[in-house]
């Protein structure tokens, strides 16, 4: 009975992502940028046990220097930035090069170049800030061969649409499992001298290290490091920050991680994945309103 309900509930949702997806084709930048801020004020009202998590998260890191009346217009603030860059997303494919240029600055792209220096490929270590979902397109805009590694949709019509949609904007889906699979292509992408994208700002449920996140216990994946380890490439931090004009962002590309061996593989392992946590930190900090508050980061 459940399997029967979920199937024509699946369709529904394909098919209104599809819809989604060709509207925002005819929709200029903008004019997407803008609906996108006004939808976001409304999920805010609807989103329920995301706005209460995001609450809860906030309060554990700033209860004791923000009120709970700033608190709120953070949480708000941080769902209009959520949705806003999901409407950008397709509009912005669609700009020219001059275009997207213009909406997106990298700093630091000269990093990037260096580190593709050595052939062994990139592994760019990002997070859920700013609009971190057209980043991708920006370096594929700049003729970097990108590949994003994510968890694959419950919904296989919505996972193959964001596929397609991916693949449209000119880089690559790796998904995170079957693991073996996910692994090869990850090593692939790397011997080819891509730069291969991975978030690490969120929660490992299974397999992840211990580190400390904003002075609270957390479990981060140990892939970026593992990966870099075995292949000798080097781990560039990158992220997406949403400038103050709402319209335009900012690609930072940092220096890439000191990977000195401090010990056996774990304490080496341990000692990186906590490095590049800190990093995220450090952005998550700068702009707060600008993270993802809303999912499971910290165990209960």
């Amino acid at each position: 009975m459940e399997e029967a309900i979920k199937r024509p509930r699946d369709a529904i949702a394909t098919l209104v992502l599809s819809t989604l997806i060709r509207v925002m084709r005819i929709v200029d930048y903008p004019r997407a940028s803008i609906w996108g801020a006004r939808t976001g004020r409304l999920v805010y009202h609807l989103a329920g046990k995301n706005r209460e998590r995001a609450f809860e998260n906030l309060a554990r890191v700033f209860g004791a220097e923000k009120s709970r009346e700033q608190r709120v217009e953070m949480v708000k603030t941080l769902f209009e930035n959520f949705v806003r860059s999901g409407f950008e997303l397709i509009p912005y494919g669609h700009l020219s090069l001059e275009g997207k240029r213009n909406y997106v600055r990298i700093v630091g792209k000269e990093r990037l170049d260096q580190a593709l220096e050595s052939g062994r490929g990139v592994i760019a270590l990002s997070a859920h800030l700013g609009n971190f979902m057209i980043m991708m397109d920006r370096l594929a805009a700049e003729r970097y061969p990108v590949d994003l590694i994510v968890k694959r949709a419950r919904n296989k019509g919505i996972g193959d649409r964001l596929e397609r949609l991916r693949e449209e904007l000119g880089y690559r889906s790796i998904y995170v499992t079957p693991r073996v699979r996910s692994v090869k292509a990850s090593l692939a992408s790397l011997k080819s001298n891509h730069v291969l994208v991975l978030h690490g700002d969120q929660r490992q449920r299974q397999g992840g290290i211990d580190v400390t996140f904003f002075g609270m216990p957390a479990k981060a994946a140990a892939g970026p490091i593992a990966l870099s380890r075995f292949t000798g490439a080097p781990v560039l931090p990158m992220f997406m920050v949403r400038n103050e004009d709402g319209l335009t962002h900012t690609l930072m590309i940092e220096k890439p991680l000191s990977m000195r061996i401090v010990g056996s593989k774990e304490e080496d392992i341990r000692t990186h994945v906590q490095k590049y946590t800190d990093v995220i930190q450090s952005y998550v900090q700068r702009y707060p309103v600008q993270w993802a508050w809303d999912h499971k980061r910290w165990a209960k």
